[in-house]
């Protein structure tokens, strides 16, 4: 191992953390982590919807659709249009089939669902599809901004509108796609939930509670974020850009890296999913929940039920369930599980990892569902040694899984997994590497290379560390949907049952408590990153 670890710490993509603050127009970024948005976009956006509620509540549902139109602007001024052009056909498509019989609406439906795809898959996968075809290595698809989530959010609405027929409102329709908290990277929502908010008018004037609220949840995962997410990801990156240099990689170094991604990926995307809920309640509108505490899941069927939930349920409702689902025998039932995993890795980017990582967890599910036949109905319940070894195995198959989501190549992607099995080739290293061998080699009974060769720098303590304790808090600590009943009466967890004078309720401890948890993450307000999600 090299020590070009330390050289590149601190990216994780092919530009640094400090220029990811900035966009090509020059001004800093809008994001949900950087001072802009949180001191002067994010007041004038709620300040001003509820002004002109007073007067008139077409005029604020307007000003937030502006409002959300702008925060995109700034994002990507080049392709401000498209959201609104997709809103414009997509809104006359909707009417079409709301006010059309069969099989007239039906042909309209369809002639929607492949117009918003054929979009998609120009910006997203011509590149892709046509280095098939010369033998070439693609060049990074220039995706405009949030393109994937509101294809999602639109599709989902032409079909919930041919189901229901109930005609649109252009205002109502252009804040339901729009609405900043949830376009760029989601939750994906359906017209069916947030609609009927929108056009509910007893919404728009200010609701303290949903403020006090929605403001903790919002710095819950603003600390997710900034405080967990990012520094860890300063020592996952350097392990997997060696990989993808041809560096050999120890065992220990792939595996913490893998599972170090794990942690940085959940943090990062359950933390932007964290406040986007807490934005929506801001202006009294509930998104749906993304997270459910998935990493403590016992099996990968659980997994799925508690990760990117939206993407999950999107994914069975229009994928699975059409395509058979396990209504039509086993055969079926597994051919429909793997399809709509791979189609979901595709989903996340246009390159043959992520097509694997798709297909990886299409196997595992038929898998979980083979051996739930095979085993039948548990009796009794289930065993703590049996739940342990089921969250064990459900833990190392994402962490393996995870190797495919991050790697830049197959190639990187074989070598990581290649070392994790301890085939890579990296010299004999010690199992850990504790405080009294940093010692030894500081002064110099210890050659260097003894710590060099577990990971590549004496930082990796320090990294082991920070991953251990995202771990730790990942699987024992309440999320923030549990601490704050959001996500009301969940069956998976009785924490506040358990520990009702902890949880979270409207009062001067909980609001120095959310003070100081913004306060810890001021500072790192200056290297603003970008959630790992926007590039999808």
């Amino acid at each position: 191992m090299s020590s070009s670890y330390q050289e590149t710490a601190g990216t994780d993509a092919p530009s640094s953390l400090g220029e990811r603050g900035r966009h090509d127009h020059g001004f800093a970024k809008m994001l949900f982590n950087s001072p802009e948005f949180i001191f002067l976009f994010l007041p004038a956006a709620i300040v001003l919807h509820f002004y002109l509620a007073r007067h008139s509540i077409d005029a604020a549902i307007l000003a937030a659709a502006l409002a959300s139109l702008a925060f995109y602007a700034w994002w990507s001024p080049a392709y401000a249009l498209l959201p609104a052009g997709s809103i414009a056909a997509n809104f006359c498509l909707a009417n079409h089939i709301a006010n059309t019989r069969e099989p007239a609406a039906r042909r309209w439906l369809f002639a929607g669902l492949a117009a918003n795809l054929a979009v998609l898959g120009y910006y997203k996968y011509a590149g892709f599809l046509m280095s098939l075809f010369d033998a070439r290595t693609p060049a990074a698809a220039d995706v405009p901004l949030a393109l994937s989530f509101t294809t999602f959010v639109q599709i989902a609405m032409l079909i919930d509108i041919h189901r229901r027929r109930a005609p649109l409102n252009f205002r109502h329709y252009a804040l339901f796609v729009l609405f900043f908290p949830h376009l760029i990277a989601g939750p994906i929502v359906r017209w069916s939930e947030l609609g009927a908010q929108i056009a509910d008018r007893t919404r728009y004037r200010p609701d303290w509670n949903n403020i006090a609220l929605g403001m903790t949840i919002f710095v819950c995962g603003l600390g997710k974020k900034l405080l967990i997410a990012d520094p860890v990801a300063i020592h996952v990156a350097p392990v997997f850009e060696a990989a993808a240099r041809g560096e050999a990689v120890t065992l220990v170094a792939a595996w913490v890296a893998a599972i170090g991604y794990s942690m940085q990926l959940y943090f990062d995307f359950s933390g932007y999913s964290d406040m986007a809920v807490g934005l929506g309640l801001l202006f009294n509108l509930r998104l749906p929940v993304n997270f459910a505490a998935p990493l403590r899941a016992t099996s990968i069927i659980d997994l799925w039920r508690r990760w990117h939930v939206t993407l999950s349920r999107f994914l069975r409702d229009f994928l699975y369930v059409p395509l058979g689902g396990a209504r039509a025998g086993i055969p079926r039932h597994y051919f429909s599980l793997f399809v709509t995993m791979l189609l979901g890795g595709l989903w996340h980017g246009a390159a043959w990892t992520f097509i694997a990582w798709g297909a990886f967890h299409g196997l595992l599910l038929a898998v979980n569902h083979a051996w739930r036949s095979m085993r039948g109905p548990a009796r009794g319940g289930h065993r703590r040694g049996g739940l342990f070894l089921g969250w064990l195995a459900t833990f190392v198959a994402f962490a393996v899984g995870m190797v495919f989501f991050r790697a830049a190549d197959m190639a990187a992607a074989a070598a990581l997994l290649k070392a994790m099995a301890g085939f890579g080739g990296a010299p004999l290293a010690p199992a850990i590497v504790l405080p009294w061998d940093l010692w030894a080699v500081r002064h110099g009974y210890v050659g260097d290379d003894f710590v060099r060769a577990w990971w590549g720098s004496t930082m990796s303590v320090a990294g082991t560390l920070r991953i251990a304790a995202a771990a730790a808090i990942a699987l024992l600590a309440p999320d923030t949907m549990e601490i704050t009943d959001y996500r009301e009466g969940d069956p998976r967890s009785d924490w506040r049952r358990r520990f009702a004078r902890a949880a979270w309720q409207p009062s001067w401890p909980w609001l120095v408590a959310t003070g100081a948890l913004f306060l810890a993450t001021f500072d790192a307000m200056n290297k603003v990153s970008e959630f790992l999600y926007y590039q999808f």
